[in-house]
């Protein structure tokens, strides 16, 4: 299990957030990744081809964005609440060209012009059961999005595997811990990959 309890104290990416009494949107789902050692644990997950393009959905404090373009992955990192647009357009401003960011609903994104073919998602869900799913279900309607991995609440992945078009598969757990604030739910990392690519 995906779980850096160890290291959250010492390197709390959160830390200054919580410190400061910053309130997360429930209607967002928000619940932050503290360690950039979880970030790197989760993208080792992914195994994703060197220098491929990867979306991520919900990049919130860039923490898991870093990770990705520290990883040398060209990244496209959507994040839909703008108070946290200095926060992630600093930590990606080392990255240059290599990362992209947009602060919008990725339903509202034109995801076939942005992406090439063969592109990865890799996101931390909003911790809304019905949100995640329907945001999982939407990134997989471009025919650029090939897989993703994801950490999502148990509920909507179980109704994504009942999904004729995509296949699910748990690979991991990660601690409710390893976000500010807690995660109120059990979640899951899960593969997502188009349901003719498990067939063959």
């Amino acid at each position: 299990m995906i779980n850096d309890s160890s290291t959250l104290e010492m390197k709390d990416a959160t830390y200054p957030y919580a410190a400061r009494g910053f309130q997360t949107r429930v209607d967002l789902g928000q619940h932050f990744l503290r360690s950039p050692e979880s970030a790197r644990a989760l993208l080792d997950r992914a195994g994703i081809p060197a220098h491929a393009q990867v979306l991520e959905v919900g990049a919130g404090l860039g923490t898991l964005s870093a990770a990705i373009a520290q990883a040398g992955h060209r990244i496209w990192a959507v994040e839909k609440d703008v108070r946290l647009r200095a926060q992630l357009t600093s930590r990606l401003a080392p990255y240059g060209k290599r990362a992209r960011v947009t602060f919008a609903d990725v339903r509202r994104l034109d995801l076939a012009g942005g992406l090439e073919a063969g592109s990865a998602l890799v996101s931390i869900m909003p911790f809304d059961p019905e949100l995640s799913s329907t945001l999982i279900r939407h990134v997989f309607t471009c025919p650029r999005v090939e897989y993703g991995l994801v950490v999502a609440p148990s509920a909507s992945t179980q109704c994504l595997s009942s999904e004729d078009d995509l296949c699910v598969e748990e690979v991991d757990g990660i601690a409710r811990a390893a976000f500010w604030p807690p995660a109120p739910t059990v979640l899951r990392v899960v593969m997502i990959s188009r349901s003719s690519a498990c067939r063959s």
